[in-house]
């Protein structure tokens, strides 16, 4: 009966998730999104995080759930095998010939045991049909889970992205870092411009390390600002040598 419920907790609330999620990945960003704007401001990063490791944690406990009830089913199916064979050997006894042989065996305590296998073996013929018919719904289940886990997961991804991004243009972060840049390449033209004039003073080129600061051209940045959040695409590393890409 514990394992029983146990597994009808873990199929409840992973139905109820796969319900729950628009099959449409565009309409599980927008719920998603809407749900996020609605989250105070200190919280909704956390909160948008947590809406995802829920997700994984019930496909998790749905899995245990049903690794638990096969191991209880073949525990069950063996113990049921054994008491069966028991009560055969009981029954096979020999009945007492005389009124003396009955007085001085242990008949009553042998009779009260096969009526004890039989209750037994009622029981757990009866968990073996419960368990065998309650795993296959479950089973198929967990088979759609790790789909909505992928597909709440491309949500909380595209809708932390774009608080990101947001949350760059408000702050001003972006324009600070350029700015810095600015300032780093206006220093390095200036070394550069000094080196310039020591290599005339002295008549030969000077070979004086410099740090090169790579300038990406004004388009990439006024590219990256007002560039579109996109839904990102999950890839499977399915590499056979293990190798991260």
């Amino acid at each position: 009966m514990l394992v029983g419920q146990q597994l009808a907790q873990a199929f409840g609330a992973a139905q109820a998730l796969i319900n729950r999620i628009p099959r449409d990945p565009d309409a599980a960003i927008w719920d998603l999104r809407r749900w996020y704007d609605r989250q105070h401001p200190a919280e909704r990063d956390r909160l948008l995080w947590q809406r995802f490791l829920e997700t994984r944690s019930t496909h998790a406990r749905l899995e245990h759930a049903i690794r638990v009830a096969r191991e209880a089913l073949d525990v069950e199916r063996s113990a049921l095998v054994e008491a069966q064979a028991e009560r055969v050997t009981l029954a096979a006894r020999s009945l007492p010939a005389t009124i003396e042989e009955e007085a001085a065996g242990t008949r009553p305590e042998a009779v009260r045991h096969y009526q004890s296998l039989g209750v037994e073996c009622q029981q757990r013929e009866a968990a073996i049909a419960e368990l065998e018919r309650l795993l296959p719904a479950h089973e198929q289940t967990l088979g759609q889970l790790p789909d909505v886990t992928v597909a709440v997961l491309a949500a909380v991804v595209t809708v932390d992205r774009e608080a990101f991004v947001r949350r760059l243009r408000e702050s001003s972060e972006l324009e600070h870092l350029r700015s810095r840049f600015e300032r780093l390449r206006t220093m390095a033209n200036t070394h550069a411009a000094e080196i310039g004039e020591w290599s005339q003073r002295v008549g030969r080129p000077l070979r004086i390390p410099r740090i090169a600061f790579p300038w990406p051209p004004a388009a990439i940045w006024d590219a990256l600002l007002a560039e579109p959040v996109k839904a990102p695409q999950l890839v499977w590393d399915e590499d056979p040598e293990g190798r991260s890409t």
